[in-house]
């Protein structure tokens, strides 16, 4: 099996548009190819899972661990020709000084050869000592080779490989600037997806080009062999046999880690997708999962569903749990404010949402539930991610979460006796402890 991870100088070098290109392309030629992506991110992996036909999952040392990264990747690998990772950012680019949850440290704890995605649209010979200092920074992970992307015409290449010629690093392709289709992004990062229009034929073009551009037999002969280990790190699958989990999913809410999802599986519970924006109703379960996404673009849509609504009240009234990330959390709301326009939600808790041109949390968060029915059952600190621009005007007197971060504190989020929801991100990927602290309880 062969393994490598893409990154980049830089966030925008180009490097998920040219993952998408490698993935169709390996796809192409016939070999079994297995993606990942590193980090927390939900949107680059909905093209990975468009491209290729199959699940992908995320490496988060931070979310999860490094052990659980080291098995889930070999693990889901194993039946792969080819293993690509798309990294996350610059290449050395972390949340602290020890590079932690960099593409970097990645590299070193799967030992993964690198293949950098170089942004050369300003550059000339300086090029040569931008493409030195990445192959010196580190001498613990190796950089296999380079992708030069955004070249300004055949002059600039020309002048690019001669600088880089005295390296004698492997350059495997040079795209000219605007050859490669722009995948669309907007507040949260690219737009899913299956939201993009005409994404098929957007894939078919990128991956006509990155054929047409790498030579592939010559790329994986570059890259060694990569063997997986006998006896992978253990974890641990509490017993949810018996269990019913409902998680929302539609084009409003898809934030979801594939792996947590079938981890909670894999435990022998009952898991289920529905819709606040198409379904009326939802049989009974032990949980409902509102997880991240867009509600505050398709409020109006949300707000129409009054049958999934009411029901939803019901079934809480009737003690359901709930368990709201972000997206979910707003639309728990009284209703979510974007631009001028505000849009009644489920009015569950009160106050309400609005959608601002600044971001108001971003990174990991280390924090300790501390209210509703997690609060009671789950003790330990957690590791979560934020990311939004959302306010919520709402009273924090009973607030989920109480979060730390570069030597801050700050409560998040509103918990009641059986309601749980914040701005914070979760992988309950390996997470015993937690899953059942979240999933105990009676039906709604």
């Amino acid at each position: 099996m062969k393994g490598f991870i893409i990154s980049g100088t830089a966030t925008g070098a180009g490097k998920s548009t040219l993952t998408v290109g490698i993935l169709a392309a390996l796809k192409h030629l016939g070999l079994k190819v297995q993606a990942f992506k590193v980090g927390p991110d939900y949107l680059d992996p909905t093209y990975h899972r468009l491209t290729l036909a199959k699940p992908t999952y995320n490496l988060d040392e931070i979310l999860t661990s490094p052990g659980l990264v080291r098995r889930l990747f070999y693990e889901k690998a194993e039946t792969a020709e080819v293993a690509v990772v798309e990294g996350v950012m610059g290449l050395f680019d972390g949340r602290d000084e020890q590079f932690s949850g960099s593409t970097y440290r990645l590299a070193k704890l799967l030992n993964l050869p690198v293949i950098l995605v170089v942004d050369a649209q300003n550059l000339g010979t300086t090029v040569a000592a931008q493409v030195y200092g990445y192959l010196k920074f580190k001498k613990n992970i190796k950089i296999a080779g380079i992708i030069l992307n955004k070249v300004s015409g055949k002059n600039h290449e020309k002048h690019l490989l001669s600088a880089l010629k005295p390296l004698g690093v492997k350059v495997f392709g040079v795209f000219y600037q605007n050859e490669l289709p722009r995948l669309k992004s907007r507040h949260l990062g690219l737009i899913p997806a299956t939201e993009e229009q005409n994404i098929v034929e957007i894939i078919k073009e990128i991956k006509d080009k990155v054929l047409a551009k790498i030579n592939f037999a010559d790329f994986l002969a570059t890259l060694p062999e990569l063997l997986v280990p006998k006896k992978l790190p253990s974890i641990n699958f509490p017993n949810l046999k018996g269990k019913r989990i409902a998680y929302a999913f539609d084009k409003a809410f898809n934030f979801y880690y594939q792996e947590a999802i079938e981890y909670l599986r894999r435990s022998n519970a009952e898991v289920f997708a529905v819709s606040p924006l198409n379904d009326s109703d939802f049989p009974p379960v032990d949980l409902l999962f509102l997880g991240g996404g867009y509600p505050e673009l398709f409020a109006g849509e949300l707000s129409i569903n009054q049958k999934f609504i009411q029901n939803l009240k019901k079934k809480i009234q009737g003690g359901l749990r709930v368990y709201a990330e972000c997206g979910g959390f707003i639309y728990l709301t009284s209703g979510v404010k974007v631009k001028e326009q505000t849009y009644p939600l489920t009015g569950i808790l009160p106050g309400e949402m609005e959608l601002t041109g600044k971001l108001q949390g971003l990174g990991y968060y280390r924090g300790k539930p501390v209210g509703g029915y997690l609060g009671k059952n789950y003790q330990n600190e957690i590791w979560g991610h934020k990311f939004h621009y959302s306010t919520y005007s709402g009273s924090q007197d009973n607030p989920a979460y109480l979060l730390w971060k570069n030597g801050r504190e700050a409560f998040d989020g509103v918990a009641r006796d059986n309601i749980f929801a914040s701005f914070l991100h979760l992988n309950f990927y390996g997470k015993a402890d937690l899953v059942k602290a979240l999933i105990g309880g009676r039906k709604g």
